[in-house]
């Protein structure tokens, strides 16, 4: 059996939805983890957050809330394919 190296990295094939659900909850959190230091970094020492509306200081606010919905709608259609996918 010989192991063919162009197979293996041949990724034309491969769909978002092979990717392990580890990986995409890990860059989720990542990509939450740095909308959590925008927060602490820059909105409010320089406070910003008094021209945000429904922004709470301390705890979870709706920006978090929707922060983290957005998150999870980007992976969703990402994951998605179109039905006529020509490779």
């Amino acid at each position: 059996m010989r192991f063919n190296v162009y197979h293996v990295l041949d990724m034309h094939d491969r769909q978002a939805k092979t990717l392990a659900s580890l990986v995409e909850f890990g860059a989720g959190a990542g990509i939450f983890f740095l909308w959590t230091l925008l927060e602490k970094q820059i909105i409010e020492p320089f406070g910003i957050y008094r021209f945000m509306p429904f922004y709470r200081v301390e705890g979870v606010c709706a920006w978090d809330v929707f922060v983290a919905i957005a998150i999870v709608a980007v992976f969703v259609r990402l994951g998605k394919r179109p039905a006529a996918d020509d490779y």
